[in-house]
């Protein structure tokens, strides 16, 4: 089942791709200035222990966003080489419905589920 998404389908994916990158990208530029004001934006006190939590924090969220936004990235270059919307393992066309939950999938449900049971 190679069934290619439409130019209209390509469009709406794009823009949707293209708008989670620009929250995302708002968003790491927000959590970047709160790991520079020690995590909180508020004065420090001595002694005071949930700055690293607070920083830590922050840490790993734009890590995860980091992630995600090079995931956005990637797809919207897919779209332009003609390759969205088809598995990168088996090649077949990923469900619009998987598509409108995750624009930014780069494998069918099932080949996505045998990954995750590889990492396990």
């Amino acid at each position: 089942m190679n069934k290619k998404l439409s130019a209209k389908d390509l469009d709406v994916f794009r823009n949707s791709l293209t708008r989670a990158q620009a929250l995302l990208s708002g968003d790491m530029s927000l959590l970047q200035q709160e790991v520079l004001n020690n995590g909180t934006g508020f004065e420090t006190r001595p002694g005071d222990t949930s700055d690293g939590y607070f920083q830590e924090f922050n840490l790993e969220l734009l890590e995860r966003d980091g992630d995600t936004l090079r995931e956005i990235n990637e797809a919207l270059g897919r779209i332009d080489a003609g390759t969205y919307g088809l598995c990168e393992n088996c090649q077949c066309a990923i469900l619009k419905e998987r598509l409108k939950a995750v624009p930014h999938a780069r494998y069918c449900i099932e080949c996505q589920r045998k990954a995750e049971r590889d990492l396990l």
